[in-house]
């Protein structure tokens, strides 16, 4: 059978997007999911971080209630802030392409893994809108059952790279932020693999992040793009469970923003920016028991066919 499939990016953090309806069944759903790393390869199939499902109760509808989440290697991911804003943003190409261009949804909502996802069109104007996405609650620090582990296990790979702060959080999935002034790619791709199996999870979605001063032309973008300023700004580093190095990880940047505002150094009703290789991402966290909100872009590469 051949695969229709759109080529979207959010921040350079890629994914092959597909659409089934509940006729597909479950069969088309599995066997996505078996041949997610040959459709995610990057020499030999698509090339992507990973594949989103969206899926419809009947054929040809314009817009879906279901998201699946598959990871490069096949595994289900829980949460997605990247791929949650690029299935958005499909959803708003297929109401233009295929309905009434005069009425394009402001909001889409997706039931991911059981749990209900809201992205929100910050602009309504132009070809690729801000999309915000309700990322669900984080736990931060001691809330996190396995906060201890994650610190020795950090402590070990760490060992003779200088001072570092460790925090850890949960968004759907688990997250351990090292913050360092010699935060580096290089030193990503040491402590990221060797934390995969270091505790007690199933996988560990890893950044390493330094500190950086806001400056003018920070302030400048942030208004333009979010109509409002910034508290704090970070560059980071990522190795995702189940993908390994990516351009950007959304629920990634979620558990930066929510390590440093749960020290109380923040406003909390501030944004924070935070610089991955693929580009900007701003995170709000206002209240404890409030969902954490993602906002940055999604862009439409192309669409094609594959045989699968």
């Amino acid at each position: 059978m051949f695969l229709d499939f759109e080529k979207w990016h959010g921040a350079k953090n890629d994914f092959a997007v597909t659409w089934i309806s509940d006729l597909d069944g479950d069969l088309v759903l599995n066997s996505l999911k078996r041949q997610a790393p040959k459709l995610c390869d990057r020499h030999g199939g698509i090339g992507a971080d990973g594949v989103l499902v969206l899926q419809t109760k009947k054929p040809r509808e314009l817009t879906p209630y279901k998201l699946t989440i598959i990871n490069s290697d096949g595994s289900v991911a829980l949460n997605c802030g990247n791929g949650l804003r690029c299935v958005a943003a499909s959803v708003r190409k297929r109401h233009r392409d295929h309905g009434d261009p005069k009425e394009l949804p402001e909001a889409v909502e997706l039931e991911v893994e059981g749990a209900p996802k809201i992205c929100r069109f910050l602009k309504q104007t132009g070809e690729a809108p801000l999309v915000a996405v309700e990322m669900g609650v984080p736990l931060v620090g001691a809330a996190v059952a396995w906060r201890r582990e994650a610190e020795a296990a950090v402590a070990k790979v760490m060992a003779g790279h200088g001072p570092y702060e460790v925090g850890v959080c949960t968004i759907g999935n688990p997250h351990v932020v090292i913050t360092t002034d010699a935060a580096s790619r290089e030193l990503m791709l040491m402590v990221g693999p060797a934390l995969q199996k270091a505790g007690p999870w199933d996988g560990v979605n890893v950044h390493v992040v330094k500190s950086r001063p806001l400056e003018g032309k920070d302030q400048a973008r942030a208004g333009n793009e979010l109509g409002a300023t910034l508290a704090d700004l970070y560059t980071a580093y990522v190795w995702e469970r189940g993908a390994g190095e990516t351009q950007a990880c959304g629920s990634g940047v979620c558990a930066i923003a929510a390590v440093s505002l749960a020290t109380g150094l923040v406003e909390r009703d501030a944004w924070v920016g935070v610089d991955m290789p693929g580009g900007r991402l701003y995170v709000r966290w206002e209240e404890d028991a409030e969902p954490a909100v993602l906002a940055g872009p999604a862009a439409f590469v192309y669409a094609g066919k594959i045989e699968v």
